[in-house]
């Protein structure tokens, strides 16, 4: 059988059972403009307000159906439903945020000639996971990929498993995830000056929001770095200001030289750790040193992890473990767009500090960093800007059903 054909068989086997599951129909707005079915996947779901507020203002008279995905249950799948929904909502066009393929609403869609925009999609060329064997499932997420009017994808990964999966050129795009938006952190532009003056041609790192348990890798990772360059810099801002004074003294006691923001001890040449007074500077400490790690992602403390934006807004290069809580998205956004560097252990810091010495590696970090962190706005228009030019195309003659 071809790869069509079995993609079609898999289509068949999986509606099959999805019939009558008797879930009500969404709200249809009332009114006499276009209609547009809003499908969002919950890993998309922080892209949905930005998206639909650019749809609106774009196109106020713009009747919104949004069909709403639970957990373990998706309405998008109910081909009963979906029917149903086509044929009362009567939608022009329909985008889907996120990687869910709805098989029954995208098949309905297509026997209606609607288009369909795919958006804020992050792919992977396999299967997925949709409870089919692996061939069959595959087969059919390439045949329903491939029926897309456009597809917009994350990250370059995506883009890639896009093209294997079939999507021609001309319908896909690569314009970025939508991120939040989030103002820059603030400092004082005297004191940044004067301290960028300091420091000026020396490798300094910081350490951001540090938990007690982080401390050891921490230090360990800028003893590596003062054998590479004796004149490497740590500075450190513990999560807890209160440890300032009993880490000076442990730092002291290892031989490495120290110096106190809370003291207004300046960070001169001979000083190699400059403990910083707790998280009330981070945009002048984020704006100072190229490179960053964020507190609490080796060991899992997320009781204050900072925002991974945050340093990404402000030029950082941004090193984080494995424990990345309740920014998840965030830092898959960052590390799909080749825009942070993950380590695994406390052990590799020391080499991913060594290693980011480079100005281009850092450069091309912070970069792509700052890409991610304030592009939220840009994307969120293309994707707007791709389901009205859905909308405003001529629904293809309607297809028999038989």
């Amino acid at each position: 059988m071809s790869g069509a054909g079995l993609g079609q068989l898999g289509l068949w086997l999986h509606l099959r059972g999805r019939r009558g599951g008797g879930a009500a129909l969404p709200a249809i707005p009332a009114g006499s403009g276009p209609a547009l079915i809003l499908h969002v996947a919950p890993e998309a779901a922080g892209a949905e307000a930005q998206v639909t507020r650019r749809l609106m203002k774009l196109r106020p008279d713009l009747r919104l159906i949004r069909l709403a995905t639970a957990e373990g249950a998706d309405a998008a799948e109910d081909p009963d439903l979906v029917a149903r929904l086509l044929d009362e909502g009567k939608p022009r066009a329909l985008l889907l945020l996120g990687s869910a393929l709805p098989a029954a609403l995208i098949a309905g869609a297509e026997e209606r000639g609607l288009p369909v925009v795919l958006a804020e999609a992050r792919l992977d060329a396999g299967g997925g996971t949709l409870g089919l064997s692996l061939g069959l499932e595959s087969r059919m997420r390439r045949q329903l990929i491939q029926r897309m009017s456009a597809v917009l994808v994350t990250d370059q990964a995506s883009e890639a498993a896009a093209r294997r999966m079939g999507v021609a050129p001309a319908r896909l795009a690569m314009p970025g995830p939508v991120t939040d938006i989030r103002e820059p952190l603030r400092c004082a532009e005297a004191e940044r000056a004067a301290m960028a003056a300091m420091l000026d041609g020396r490798h300094a790192w910081f350490a951001a929001a540090l938990p007690e348990a982080e401390e050891d890798a921490v230090l360990a990772a800028h003893e590596a770095a003062l054998r590479r360059s004796h004149r490497a810099l740590l500075i450190l801002a513990p999560r807890d200001v209160g440890r300032v004074d009993a880490l000076a003294a442990r730092i002291e006691a290892s031989g490495m030289a120290t110096a106190r923001r809370t003291e207004d001890e300046d960070p001169t040449d001979e000083v190699q750790v400059y403990l910083t007074d707790g998280v009330t500077e981070l945009g002048l400490w984020y704006r100072l040193a190229p490179v960053s790690f964020m507190g609490g992602t080796l060991s899992g403390d997320d009781a204050a992890a900072r925002h991974p934006f945050e340093p990404a807004a402000l030029g950082s290069a941004i090193v984080h473990g494995p424990e990345t809580g309740r920014h998840a998205t965030e830092w898959q956004q960052l590390d799909r767009a080749q825009a942070a560097r993950h380590v695994g252990a406390a052990e590799e810091l020391a080499l991913a500090v060594a290693e980011l010495t480079s100005p281009e590696l850092i450069a091309g970090l912070a970069h792509n960093a700052w890409r991610v962190s304030t592009g939220g706005a840009g994307v969120a228009m293309r994707i707007a800007d791709a389901a009205l030019e859905a909308l405003a195309r001529d629904a293809a003659p309607t297809r028999s059903r038989a």
